[in-house]
């Protein structure tokens, strides 16, 4: 695993805008790049690729993550005072309650394609 993460968020959602703009302004060391869901380059028929506006996607090079883990891993690349929360995100009761909260979310975004 990479310290860098390229996070892809919805260029058209404004939600994913606000998300970015919270992240950038706590990204001191510059650990998180930001690109376009559009700009996404991976195999069209993989996973990532046809639910790129559905899930917020996220990769340091090795793997690909998404949803509930893209933001784990944001917050584990973030300093103080995220890295705890990154900490208390692995917890399985937190894991399960924050997984149905972003689907939740993900779900409602009235900027679906």
């Amino acid at each position: 695993m990479k310290d860098t993460l390229t996070i892809y968020f919805d260029e058209g959602c404004g939600i994913c805008k606000r998300v970015r703009s919270f992240l950038s302004f706590f990204d001191f060391q510059n650990k998180c790049n930001f690109s376009f869901a559009k700009d996404m380059n991976l195999d069209e028929a993989s996973e990532a690729m046809q639910n790129r506006y559905y899930d917020m996607y996220s990769y340091d090079g090795i793997k690909i993550y998404s949803g509930y883990d893209s933001y784990m891993q944001i917050f584990r690349r973030l300093i103080v005072p995220f890295y705890p929360v990154y900490l208390l995100m692995k917890l399985r009761i937190v894991r399960k309650i924050g997984e149905r909260y972003y689907r939740k979310v993900a779900d409602s975004r009235a900027c679906k394609i």
